[in-house]
């Protein structure tokens, strides 16, 4: 992690709803954000400055940053190893049959990250889980 001082440089895996809303907003705060997705349409999109999915007052948002060089876009899991500082897994985790979370998204995540990691960094699950059923 960066120890001068500077704001930590932040990866966002996953451009869906929760991913491309948290990077709008990180970025916004000022910090410097790189985006990735599997999907190139939707990459496309964001890039844009067009959000695939309706959210009030995003798509100004996501231009205005897109704009000020804060938030970029790419389909690269070797720039987001060699960029990040911290690494939000905003990946999908639908429910299984049996109500379970399927984390096979999360988990294809981490593995095509991992070769591109060469120094010290945070990664942190940002995903929905399907609600629990029954007791807790």
């Amino acid at each position: 992690m960066d120890m001068s001082g500077n704001s930590p440089r932040i990866t966002v895996i996953g451009t869906g709803y929760l991913g491309l809303t948290h990077a709008v907003c990180l970025a916004d705060l000022g910090f410097q954000v790189l985006a990735i997705d599997v999907d190139t349409e939707k990459l496309a999109k964001a890039a844009a400055g067009q959000a695939p999915f309706f959210e009030p007052g995003l798509e100004p948002l996501l231009g205005k940053n897109i704009d000020s060089g804060r938030l970029r876009f790419t389909t690269s899991f070797a720039e987001i190893g060699a960029f990040g500082d911290v690494h939000f897994l905003c990946v999908g985790t639908p429910e299984g049959e049996a109500g379970q979370a399927d984390l096979s998204f999360v988990y294809a995540a981490a593995d095509a990250l991992a070769p591109y990691l060469t120094s010290e960094c945070l990664i942190v699950g940002k995903s929905t889980v399907p609600a629990r059923h029954g007791r807790c």
